[in-house]
């Protein structure tokens, strides 16, 4: 197995998507609580966001590299489908949190006072965040239980 990045390239993205998750629900949590929203709880869930959303991409090119060079499952053996499922998984990944970003542009602080995007960003927030925990949960199937996948065809 020499040669294969995937794996190492992997877990920082779920790390940091899963961050922003948390401080989200954090910022969300802890503001209708107290009736205070803290602007620096959420620029840190954009800042982990951003973050994530470069390492999916880094870890989607290392992934599609080690796949290419014959490391792992090909496209055309039995389980390929998979990798085809993982990779528009990954893909809508992207997106979603690439909405998240694009509608927290909108407001950069005081996010509160806009239910819409507020709303929105809550919406991507948890949605991307269930994306990854498929996409992890599929991918550990792959290296690690294939059988399984290949039971369910």
């Amino acid at each position: 197995m020499q040669g294969v990045l995937h794996p190492l390239s992997v877990h920082l993205p779920i790390a940091m998507l899963f961050m922003a998750f948390m401080t989200m629900c954090y910022w969300l949590v802890r503001g209708l609580a107290t009736s205070v929203f803290e602007n620096r709880i959420y620029s840190l869930t954009r800042f982990n966001t951003a973050a994530g959303l470069l390492f999916v991409l880094l870890s989607i090119a290392t992934g599609l590299r080690d796949v290419l060079a014959g490391y792992w499952i090909a496209f055309n053996s039995p389980l390929g489908k998979w990798l085809y499922v993982k990779i528009i998984l990954a893909v809508l990944i992207v997106i979603i949190y690439s909405a998240f970003l694009w509608q927290s542009r909108k407001k950069p602080q005081y996010l509160q006072e806009d239910p819409r995007v507020m709303t929105w960003c809550l919406t991507t927030q948890l949605v991307g965040f269930v994306l990854v925990l498929i996409v992890t949960a599929l991918g550990t199937m792959l290296v690690f239980y294939p059988h399984l996948l290949a039971q369910l065809g």
